[in-house]
C-alpha cells in the first residue's frame, strides 16, 4: 500500500502546471516557486553606476555581496558564471569549474539535443490501423492497431477526437481486440535514477511509454459538497484500470484540508482510496497521481473513447503487438511541434515531457533498427551537445529531467552550452522562447516584481531537496544579453528560500548592469 498526504491551507490548484505533493519526498522537484517569490523585499530599483570604469567592478560586488550577507549558507556549494553574450568577456566567475547537480536545469541539456537533432517543426503521431475495411454493418473482422510514436502532451481530448475521426470512417465494430504498438521505444518505462524513490506515486515520477496519455497520470478531484460530505472523480475515464475503491471525505465549515491518498497497484488495475477533510470555502481541490501501466492505460483512456463514439471492440483484453504491414491507416492524430512542446516543458518544468523528449532522440536518431532504450537516448543526446561545448566525459547527465542525483555539470559549461545554442539560429530563437520570462510567467511568475530584472530574465529553474539552480538570459535590449548559471548544491536544511533571494538579487544585478550601459 502507497500512501499519500496532503496538508493544505486556503489554496485552490486547477493549473496543468501544478505538480502533487508527496508525502516524504526528499528528492522531488519543486519548479513551481511555492514556496514565493526571492530578492530582498526592499522597495528600491537597484542602480548600477552610470560610469563604465567601475561598473564591471560594482557587479562583481554584487554578486559576491549577495551571497556574503547570507552567512546561513555558510555550507552551501555556490557556483556562478556570467559571460557577456554579445564580447564573449567573462564577467563573474565563482567555483565555475565545479561539478554540480542541476536539477531541472537538465532540462536546458534535453532541449538543446532534441531542437538540434529533429527540428523545431517536428511532431509526433498517433495513428489507427485496420487490416480491413469495414463491411455493410461497418464492422471489422481482425483487430483495431494503434501505433504510439511517444506524443509526450497526448491529452484525453485528442484520444476523443481520434475515436470520432474511427467511427467518421464507418467503423462500428471490431471482431478482434485494441491492440497497441510498442515498437517505438523499448519497455523500460522507468527514466534512469527514477529508482532512487520508488515508492513515490506523484505524477512527477510517472512513467514514459510510446503510447500514454496525460502525460501517465491521473487526477482526483474532491469538491465540496453543502450536506456535509465530497464529491470524489477521477479523470480521464479509464474504464476498469482506475477503481476508486473507498471515498471518506467529509465537507468542514472551519480548520484545514487534510486528504489521504491511498494507491494500491493490482496485476491489472489501480485501486485508489480517498479519505479525509476538505474545508467548505475552498470548493475543489486536485491531486495528480501516476500510472504503473501508461500504456494500458492509455488503451483504456482510448476504448471508452471509441465506445463513447459508438465503436464496439468485441474482445475486452487489450494487446501488444506490431502493426502488420498491409494494415491501412484509419485515422491520426499529430502533436504539436517541438517548439512548442519544449516550451510546455521548461515553462512549467515537466519531467515527463522532459524524459519522452529524450527517448524520441533514441528513436529517431540512434541509426540502428529495434526500439529505442534509454541508452540509445543517452548516446545521442550527447553526440548533439558536443556541438554546443559538452564534450563526452566532462560531464554528467543521467537522465532528460534532471529528478534525483542524475547530472554534474559545471556552472562555465552549462553557460558555453546556453551561449553557443543562443548563436545558433536554428535553434536559439525557440530555446529562448521556451524559458519561463521573470516576473511574468511560467516557475518565475512571482519573482522580480517591481525589480529591474522583471520581464528581462529568461531562465530555467531546478529545484531538489539541497539543489536550487536558475540558468538562461538576461537582456536590456535584443541586442545585448548576459549569460548565467547560479547553481547551488549542499542547501542547509530549511535554506531554499534564502537561496532563491540570493539568486534574485544576483540576477537583478545583471539586470541593472546593462540597464547602467
Amino acid at each position: 500500500m502507497l500512501t499519500v498526504i496532503v496538508g493544505v491551507a486556503a489554496v485552490s490548484i486547477h493549473s496543468p502546471a501544478v505538480r502533487s505533493q508527496g508525502a516524504g519526498s526528499a528528492a522531488t522537484n519543486n519548479d513551481d516557486d511555492e514556496d514565493g517569490p526571492g530578492g530582498t523585499g526592499s522597495g528600491s530599483a537597484l542602480v548600477a553606476p552610470a560610469d563604465p570604469s567601475i561598473r564591471l567592478g560594482w557587479l562583481r560586488g554584487q554578486i559576491e555581496g549577495a551571497a556574503a550577507q547570507r552567512p546561513a549558507l555558510g555550507k552551501a556549494r555556490i557556483g556562478v558564471e556570467v559571460i557577456d553574450l554579445t564580447t564573449g568577456q567573462e564577467l563573474f566567475a565563482r567555483a565555475a569549474d565545479q561539478k554540480m547537480n542541476l536539477a531541472s536545469n537538465a532540462k536546458l541539456l534535453t532541449a538543446v539535443a532534441a531542437l538540434a537533432g529533429l527540428g523545431a517543426g517536428f511532431k509526433w503521431r498517433t495513428a489507427v490501423y485496420a487490416e480491413t475495411e469495414p463491411d455493410e454493418t461497418g464492422t471489422i473482422t481482425g483487430d483495431l492497431f494503434v501505433r504510439g510514436r511517444g506524443d509526450p502532451v497526448l491529452l484525453p481530448s485528442d484520444l476523443r477526437q481520434l475515436a470520432a475521426d474511427v467511427a467518421a470512417r464507418g467503423i462500428r465494430n471490431v471482431e478482434g481486440k485494441l491492440v497497441i504498438d510498442t515498437s517505438y521505444f523499448d519497455s523500460v518505462t522507468e527514466p534512469p535514477h527514477f529508482e532512487e524513490q520508488p515508492k513515490e506515486r506523484a505524477a512527477f515520477r510517472a512513467p514514459i511509454a510510446s503510447f500514454a496519455v496525460a502525460r501517465g497520470a491521473f487526477t482526483v478531484t474532491v469538491m465540496t459538497d453543502p450536506d456535509g460530505t465530497a464529491r470524489i472523480t477521477m479523470d480521464p475515464k479509464a474504464g476498469d484500470y482506475l477503481q476508486l475503491t473507498k471515498e471518506e471525505v467529509t465537507t468542514i465549515p472551519i480548520g484545514r484540508t487534510r486528504l489521504r491518498v491511498e494507491t494500491k497497484p493490482k496485476r491489472d488495475h489501480l485501486e485508489i482510496e480517498v479519505t479525509g477533510q476538505i474545508r467548505a470555502n475552498e470548493g475543489s481541490w486536485d491531486i495528480r497521481r501516476r500510472v504503473d501501466d501508461p500504456t494500458r492505460f492509455a488503451a483504456e483512456v482510448f476504448k471508452k473513447a471509441l465506445a463513447d463514439n459508438g465503436v464496439q471492440i468485441r474482445k475486452r483484453a487489450i494487446g501488444l503487438g506490431r502493426v502488420p504491414l498491409a494494415s491501412k491507416l484509419v485515422a491520426a492524430h499529430e502533436s504539436p511541434t517541438l517548439a512548442e512542446v519544449v516550451r510546455i516543458m521548461n515553462k512549467h518544468s515537466d519531467n515527463n515531457v522532459a524524459e519522452t523528449i529524450l527517448k524520441t532522440l533514441g528513436a529517431e536518431l540512434k541509426g540502428t533498427p529495434g526500439p529505442a532504450s534509454w541508452a540509445d537516448a543517452s548516446t545521442v543526446q550527447q553526440t548533439l551537445l558536443t556541438r554546443y561545448g559538452l564534450t563526452p566525459g566532462t560531464y554528467r547527465t543521467g537522465n532528460g529531467s534532471g529528478l534525483y542525483a542524475s547530472t554534474e555539470v559545471t556552472p562555465k559549461q552549462l553557460v558555453r552550452l546556453l551561449a553557443a545554442a543562443h548563436k545558433d539560429f536554428r535553434i536559439g530563437p525557440d530555446l529562448i522562447a521556451s524559458l519561463p520570462t521573470g516576473g511574468q510567467d511560467g516557475t518565475l511568475a512571482r519573482r522580480w516584481h517591481g525589480k529591474p530584472a522583471r520581464g528581462r530574465v529568461r531562465a530555467k529553474t531546478g529545484t531538489l531537496d539541497k539543489v536550487t539552480t536558475l540558468a538562461g538570459y538576461v537582456g536590456v535590449d535584443g541586442g545585448h544579453l548576459l549569460v548565467f548559471a547560479i547553481l547551488v548544491n549542499e542547501i542547509p536544511p530549511g535554506q531554499r528560500n534564502l537561496v532563491r533571494a540570493m539568486a534574485d538579487d544576483m540576477v537583478d544585478s545583471l539586470a541593472a548592469y546593462l540597464g547602467a550601459s
